[in-house]
């Protein structure tokens, strides 16, 4: 992996630019070297974890590229996420040693060796014989945080299969993804490659009013945010900031059709992609390029597996929806040969492959079965709805919808008929109500375990 950045290392140009200034490579690599000797002086050895706490930040990818540059494996704790949440990680990865951001202010419990980012222990050291790279944290939205542990191999094969598809280089890439998520891997290993610049507008990776002030100041050409955070963006009206964007990405869930004609109304000379890909399977897996015409679809595909990546479908049913299986180099440490994702896909006629939902989210309802996806993007699609979601009261098996509206009023019977023309009618949720905003989890996705049995 280092490989594909340190050509770039001795540049003047930007490698960082964030609410302290901007970072050139050149004190990117005198930072991150001084660093990693630090750790090498703490007595680290091959492959063992790091806890990095801090914020979406210069200093976040400084100490990434330490613990690379020292042989370690790193585990990126956002201290933007609720103190429980941090704590949780720090204890369960087992860490000895933790990189602490300059001036924070929560102290994790675990790690009995801290060193300030900050620290410039000396000359530059070379690549340890380490194999592994990073471990992730799943979200957690059902149960305790699942750790996911990547190889460097499989994050060099991610990040050039990148290099490979894409077009367009990344000169400017804003970076809205906390660090804590696989999210971000795919935004800051890109844009180092490439010798672009890595664009951090603020802490929270939702907040949008620094993501538009960033843009307009620094002009990014790349773009990744998760579907719902970026159609936010649009109907708050931040394309103009917007404007040299080239390439967007949305990622990490369903993409509505009403988001592609959204998109290309809004910036009809940046091309849009879906990606598609879980944590065990480094970053992607999977993506589509999409088109105008996408917007008038059932289903936004989420594409044809990327370079390297191989895919099948296990046990497909008679309209062949069955689970997706992922193979290649991109698995996960412990995953095996090959990865079955609980997600259920088909194919297109192309051979696009289209995105079903998860396995574990359908909901067997007088006897059929029905995916929330389909549910919530049936009410979006009735006029006056920007956001949607439903809710399970499991006991009854009785459907609730949450909607975030232009107005303050719904006509709930227009509501039902709307819903009627397009699913079954065990499938209407018996009650409707409006919220503010659709609760999140850390990485953006709607947390479902707040809305069910509500």
């Amino acid at each position: 992996m280092l490989e594909l950045i340190e050509t770039h290392l001795t540049s003047p140009a930007t490698a960082i630019a964030d609410r302290e200034g901007e970072l050139s490579y050149r004190e990117l690599d005198r930072r991150s070297a001084g660093l990693a000797r630090a750790l090498l002086e703490a007595g680290l050895r091959p492959d063992e974890p790091v806890v990095i706490h801090a914020h979406l930040s210069r200093w976040a990818v400084i100490g990434m590229l330490a613990v690379l540059r020292a042989g370690g494996r790193y585990v990126a704790i956002d201290a933007a996420f609720p103190v429980g949440r941090q704590q949780d990680v720090a204890q369960a990865c087992g860490a000895r040693i933790a990189l602490i951001e300059p001036d924070m202010i929560v102290p994790l419990n675990g790690p009995s060796c801290r060193i300030d980012m900050t620290t410039l222990a000396g000359a530059p050291v070379p690549a340890g014989p380490a194999r592994l790279a990073y471990t992730c944290y799943t979200s957690g939205s059902a149960g305790p945080p699942k750790p996911v542990t990547i190889s460097r191999a499989a994050l060099a094969w991610s990040t050039s299969a990148r290099l490979t598809y894409y077009p367009s280089p990344v000169t400017g890439f804003l970076l809205c993804s906390s660090i804590s998520f696989d999210s971000s891997v795919a935004g800051i290993y890109w844009t180092l490659a490439s010798g672009g610049t890595l664009v951090i507008p603020s802490q929270r990776p939702s907040d949008l009013a620094a993501a538009a002030r960033f843009a307009a100041e620094h002009r990014p050409s790349h773009l990744l945010m998760v579907p719902s955070l970026y159609g936010l963006a649009l109907r708050n009206g931040l394309a103009d900031a917007f404007g040299s964007l080239g390439t967007v990405i949305v990622a990490g869930e369903t993409c509505p059709p009403a988001l592609v004609g959204a998109h290309y109304a809004a910036l009809p000379g940046a091309v849009l992609y879906n990606e598609y890909g879980p944590t065990e399977c480094t970053v992607w897996s999977t993506v589509h390029r999409c088109v105008p015409e996408d917007a008038h679809s059932s289903r936004v595909p989420i594409g044809h597996p990327i370079p390297g990546a191989r895919v099948s479908i296990a046990e497909p049913n008679p309209d062949g929806v069955g689970e997706l299986v992922i193979s290649g180099p991109g698995l996960a440490e412990g995953v095996g040969d090959a990865y079955r994702t609980g997600d259920l896909v088909s194919l297109r006629g192309d051979g696009a492959l289209l995105f079903h939902g998860r396995a574990d989210h359908q909901l067997k309802l007088s006897g059929a079965r029905v995916e929330r996806a389909e549910i919530e993007h049936a009410m979006a699609g009735f006029p006056g709805v920007r956001e949607a979601a439903v809710g399970v009261t499991r006991g009854v098996a009785r459907l609730k919808g949450f909607l975030v509206t232009d107005q303050e009023r719904i006509d709930r019977r227009a509501l039902r008929a709307h819903l009627l023309d397009r699913l079954p009618v065990v499938a209407v949720p018996a009650v409707f109500q409006r919220v503010d905003a659709l609760p999140r989890l850390p990485n953006g996705k709607v947390d479902y375990t707040a809305l069910d049995d509500g």
